[in-house]
């Protein structure tokens, strides 16, 4: 006890300080770098540049992919996103008709309220939609925005390129004039056939770049379509279709149509929820291929047809919390077609149309990128480009690649909320399915 330290002493000191060293400030951020972010980090890198995970909501690409399959893309195929640019790094190769392909919806902006100068994309949530960064939010309202269900990615088979002529007769696909161009790769179930875009397709030819398309020759549903790939082609431009409806010469956008003609299909919902709300249509059968008529307003119209969508939310109301939320209400253009046909059963009413880009009139459009056309392989129940016009190369993400995974819930008897419906998961996976290779499969 001389002041001097026993060797166990010496040991249980050095243990100590050993102890403290492990612990330490800088020890812990370097393993959480090396456990968590880095990790974390490289996932995200992979996200946004290698491949996408998809889920199969419906069942618009049976029997190819079915309702509960999850896929993998892959984005390098094609060409990976350039960060906080609309452009992408160069591809493998170009997509080619038959392949299976993800992309964004092209009914929809690819910002909220569609201003690309307002809002800036943050991240993609994935399963929890989209984040964005409001630069002009009102005031006391947040400066992050929810997107929570867009934008949409869609997956569908190309059918067609730019330079392709197509044609659906009676539901039955011609790709340059040749029928089933794509054999075992279309599947139908209707018991009968009409004019709608599901079976019926006037010979199209799909654009391609350089081409100098006039606006001012197209019927209303096709200038729709071009308007969308404008879109497509110019996201950091406002493109509207502006409607004027004249009476007599007189500006009438308040006209009031009181028995509006709408034929009951799929693609008419809006329209059909629109007259039949009136009480118009009371205890009377109504079935698929059907014409109802009742009172629409020619604002609704308007409208939608400005934007191509209105909000479910009031963007001018004051929201708490951390976010802001956005959706929106869709509009087909096939719609617009009912619309044109409805003016003309009135000798008094013409309609007025232009396209403006940044607010001014244009009546011409030359195309800048290559184009495609896709169908659904389940073609008799797809909401596709028969419905909702081309996608353009910008707005191609990824090759579908594989089947990782496959859960057959269609009957709904299991949920996560319900433990007692845990044990069926081994039973309802598709085990078969996992690991398919997607363009083998059919062939």
């Amino acid at each position: 006890m001389n002041g001097k330290i026993s060797g166990l002493g010496r040991i249980s000191i050095l243990q100590g300080h050993m102890d403290l060293k492990k612990f330490s400030i800088p020890r812990v951020v370097k393993a959480a770098l090396r456990e968590v972010i880095v990790p974390i980090a490289c996932a995200l890198i992979v996200i946004q540049y290698v491949i996408q995970a998809f889920q199969i909501p419906s069942g618009s690409m049976e029997d190819t992919l079915l309702t509960g399959d999850f896929i993998l893309g892959l984005k390098f195929t094609y060409g990976s996103p350039v960060p906080f640019t609309h452009s992408k790094f160069p591809g493998l190769t170009d997509p080619k008709v038959g392949d299976v392909i993800i992309f964004r919806y092209p009914g929809e902006p690819a910002y909220p309220d569609y201003d690309y100068a307002r809002y800036t994309h943050l991240a993609d949530g994935l399963m929890f939609g989209n984040f964005y960064w409001d630069s002009k939010p009102l005031e006391g309202n947040p400066h992050l925005v929810h997107f929570g269900d867009g934008p949409k990615d869609f997956i569908k088979r190309c059918i067609a390129v730019s330079g392709d002529t197509i044609e659906v007769n009676r539901g039955v696909l011609s790709q340059n004039g040749v029928k089933n161009a794509i054999p075992g790769k279309g599947k139908y179930t209707a018991y009968y056939r009409t004019g709608i875009a599901r079976d019926s397709l006037e010979k199209t030819r799909v654009p391609a770049p350089g081409d100098v398309i006039d606006l001012t020759q197209l019927s209303l549903p096709r200038l729709w379509w071009i308007r969308s790939l404008m879109m497509q082609e110019n996201p950091e431009k406002k493109i509207e279709l502006e409607l004027n409806l004249y009476k007599d010469s007189v500006l009438d956008n308040q006209h009031y149509f009181e028995n509006f003609r709408v034929p009951v299909e799929n693609d008419r919902g809006l329209l059909l929820n629109v007259v039949m709300s009136q009480g118009q249509i009371v205890g009377q059968a109504i079935h698929q291929g059907d014409t109802i008529a009742g009172p629409a307003s020619f604002m609704l119209f308007k409208q939608f047809a400005r934007t191509g969508f209105l909000p479910r939310f009031d963007p001018n109301a004051h929201y708490k919390g951390m976010t802001r939320p956005v959706s929106y209400d869709y509009f087909e253009g096939s719609q617009l077609g009912d619309l044109a046909y409805n003016v003309s059963l009135d000798s008094t009413l013409r309609l007025e149309v232009n396209i403006l880009v940044d607010g001014q009139k244009t009546t011409e459009y030359t195309v800048q990128y290559p184009v495609y056309f896709m169908m659904g392989d389940n073609r008799d129940n797809s909401a596709d480009s028969r419905y909702w016009g081309f996608v353009s190369r910008r707005n191609i993400k990824a090759k579908a690649f594989v089947v990782y995974f496959s859960f057959d819930n269609s009957d709904g008897s299991f949920s996560f909320g319900n433990p007692f419906s845990w044990f069926k998961v081994p039973f309802q996976i598709r085990w078969t399915r996992i690991g398919k290779i997607i363009h083998m499969i059919g062939d």
